[in-house]
């Protein structure tokens, strides 16, 4: 290990209570995606806390979803991006049955790991930046957003917007299996389709109907017939809704389709084959909204050379650091797609992401604040 190295694990390592208190905190303020208030309550907390520790830290109200915190050392353009999100699937009152506990080196409770360990680290980070601990030449934002369990759609732009003054963009989100960083992650989509057709009674006069339930059938067969497993494209027809009364023949009916893929390009070929579906009944409309929600972060030249560069040194701090494709977007991939090199997955290990079983394992605290601090330094 560098000497350089070994300073910065034994900074964060001595630092390990205070980053146990601020989980502690963090945890304890419910922050549930649909409660705007106390996701809220939560961004003005971490200000505040960053505000005493000599750091520009402010909210950013983000509309119906509460508010962003958004944090800045050095200079406006260039660095780094540190990126994670408020919010939890949590509801609120859930510590009463899941009680914030650190035993036998574990944390537990509602939004520990995915993602309030993450932003534990990324305050005992600026923190040692703002005392100039961590030597931080370029410029550094830290921005956490307050919708991204449920889709990130209020806080779109200021995210785009942010990543865009910077070089690169590390993301916070809980790492993967066997503490991995995440170099690619799927795409998200979700298509609504709507179907009008002309009601008749069913037994009396069938022939004068259109149904719209046979024809939203036969879309749900179309949809899934353009699914490619082993492109890792999945369609899948998840809620539908159609008729009035058993014995009308359907006037309307609506399906929806979530769909998930690896490139842009399987995302266009998807939206291109379900937009063009044509009513095999002439007598119903078909209406289409929606699209690709989350654009797929896909590898880049550019994203591997930052988790090389991390894997060497989480390799010199002594501990793994593999690489994972997953299924579930973030809002890393958001900056990804607008052309910024982007490494997700880089907050503490653990386990039970939006399950009970929720936890992280506490000695990975201190490593992850160590690791991204060699980042920022360009320490190898």
């Amino acid at each position: 290990m560098s000497v350089r190295v070994r300073e910065l694990a034994a900074l964060f390592t001595a630092r390990r209570d205070s980053m146990l208190s601020d989980l502690e905190a963090l945890v304890m303020r419910e922050s549930p995606s649909g409660d705007p208030s106390l996701v809220g309550e939560l961004a003005r907390w971490i200000a505040a806390r960053l505000t005493r520790a000599g750091i520009a830290a402010s909210c950013v109200p983000c509309a119906g979803r509460g508010d962003a915190v958004r944090a800045q050392i050095g200079p406006g353009r260039g660095g780094a991006l540190l990126l994670g999100h408020l919010d939890t699937v949590w509801p609120a009152g859930t510590l009463a049955g899941i009680p914030f506990r650190i035993e036998n080196g574990v944390a537990r409770g509602p939004g520990v790991f995915d993602m309030k360990g993450g932003v534990a680290v990324a305050i005992a980070l600026l923190e040692a930046v703002a005392r100039d601990d961590v030597n931080s030449a370029e410029g550094l934002t830290l921005l956490l957003t307050p919708d991204e369990e449920v889709g990130s759609h209020a806080s779109r732009d200021l995210l785009v917007g942010e990543a865009l003054k910077r070089d690169r963009v590390f993301v916070l989100e809980p790492s993967g299996d066997g503490g991995a960083a995440k170099i690619a992650r799927k795409g998200t989509g979700l298509v609504t389709a709507r179907f009008s057709g002309v009601a008749a009674h069913a037994g009396l006069e069938p022939e004068k109907g259109a149904s719209a339930l046979l024809e939203m059938s036969r879309f749900a067969l179309l949809a899934d017939a353009l699914q490619d497993l082993a492109a890792g494209t999945s369609i899948v027809p998840t809620v539908a809704a159609s008729g009035t009364t058993t014995n009308v023949v359907p006037e309307h009916a609506t399906l929806s389709v979530d769909f998930r893929l690896w490139t842009q390009a399987e995302g266009e070929r998807v939206l291109a084959g379900l937009r063009a579906y044509r009513p095999a009944n002439g007598r119903v409309a078909v209406t289409i909204e929606g699209g690709v929600n989350r654009p797929p972060m896909e590898s880049t030249e550019a994203s591997l050379a930052l988790y090389r560069r991390a894997a060497v040194l989480a390799e010199t701090l002594g501990f793994p650091l593999p690489a994972l494709r997953v299924g579930g977007a973030s809002d890393g991939n958001l900056t990804a797609s607008a052309g910024v090199p982007t490494l997700d997955g880089l907050g503490p290990s653990g386990a039970g992401a939006h399950a009970r079983t929720e936890h992280l394992l506490v000695e990975d605290l201190p490593r992850r604040a160590a690791l991204l601090a060699g980042l920022l330094e360009g320490t190898a």
